[in-house]
């Protein structure tokens, strides 16, 4: 299945046809979709690009509580850059790395390099040394179904 096709997939399945209005996908324009992709130098794979098209402005509440909408995805990079160096982390967001999501500025997820469906790595601060990212999940599209999984409820998959 292509990485668009399975971001439709993921999308359609948060929507609760019970209460419509609460939970309708917002997407994003294309010019909104232009500022994200200007807000950080990493390009915008296929898979990315089809979230933000179909969901990018949320989706009820799914992934509350968590930066990663429009338009507050806008600066994750450097905020997640910031968080990096306050915690003496000697690890460098590459240009090929985009920030997608951060929560409560403790915990960021970033697409790691190029491709239309790439990885996903994770940095949380914990109290244990030393702290480094590690990789979530082996696609952006295998992430976003795993947070869709979970939004759900247990046994939840569309």
């Amino acid at each position: 299945m292509a990485p668009g096709t399975r971001v439709e997939a993921v999308v359609a399945s948060l929507v609760d046809r019970r209460a419509a209005s609460a939970s309708t996908p917002i997407g994003l324009s294309p010019g909104e979709i232009e500022a994200i992709e200007r807000d950080q130098p990493a390009p915008i794979g296929t898979a990315y690009r089809r979230f933000l098209q179909l969901a990018g402005g949320g989706v009820g509440l799914f992934l509350d509580g968590s930066d990663v909408f429009h338009p507050l995805v806008l600066g994750l990079r450097q905020a997640a850059a910031d968080l990096l160096a306050e915690n003496d982390v000697p690890v460098v967001l590459a240009p090929t790395d985009r920030v997608i999501l951060m929560h409560q500025g403790y915990w960021f997820d970033y697409l790691k390099g190029t491709g239309p469906d790439p990885e996903v790595w994770t940095y949380t601060e914990t109290f244990q040394q030393p702290v480094t990212p590690f990789r979530s999940a082996g696609r952006f599209t295998d992430w976003l179904r795993a947070h869709a999984d979970r939004h759900r409820g247990p046994g939840a998959r569309a």
